[in-house]
Order: C-alpha cells, then structure tokens, then sequence
C-alpha cells in the first residue's frame, strides 16, 4: 500500500506518465481543470493539455477564458482537488507509483 497523501502539490503530477493523466483527466470536472490550469505549473498544464482530445481541450480552453478572473482561492482548491482525485485513482489501483513516477495501470 502506499503512504497517505503520496502527492502533495501540482508538480508532482509532471511525474505521470500519459495513461495516469489520461485517467486523471477522465475523472476530474472540466471546470476543475480549467481552473486548476489557472493556477498550476505550466509545464504540467502543458502535460495534462497534451492528453485531452481535441473536443475537450477546446472546451477547457474556453472555460479557462470564462474563468481567468476567478478568486485565487478557487483555483487552489481546484489544484487540491486534482491531487485528491489522483489520490483516488491510486487508491483504486489504476495508477501505481513506481519510485518516483506515477504509471496507468491498462484495464482488462
């Protein structure tokens, strides 16, 4: 089992590779990342954004217009959110830490 709270702030999911984020992404509100993508390291928004279909990536993308003025707090907690969501997943072993990267367990 892993230890609680395995990921504490945002960066640590530029350690996902694409199926990680790929769940991650299927399971968190799109208004929770859009929000998210406000306040989150680029590098990881960039990461996330690369995974989404084009459909969705340009819903986020408008939301994200229609949200950029939204209370700081909002978007922390936006952040938090993906983290606990992330934690969920690996909670249910659709994701496996291994060292320091997170990897997407395939379905059967």
């Amino acid at each position: 089992m892993h230890e609680e709270l395995t990921l504490k702030k945002f960066i640590d999911l530029s350690y996902f590779d694409n199926l990680a984020l790929h769940y991650l992404c299927n399971e968190t509100p799109p208004q929770t990342l859009a929000l998210a993508f406000l306040h989150g390291d680029q590098k990881v928004v960039g990461s996330i954004l690369g995974v989404l279909d084009q459909k969705r990536r340009e819903y986020v993308h408008s939301l994200m217009v229609n949200q950029k003025d939204a209370d700081l707090e909002k978007k922390e907690q936006a952040t938090s959110g993906m983290l606990i969501i992330a934690e969920n997943l690996l909670t249910r072993n659709l994701i496996e830490k291994k060292g320091q990267y997170y990897f997407g367990v395939k379905k059967n």
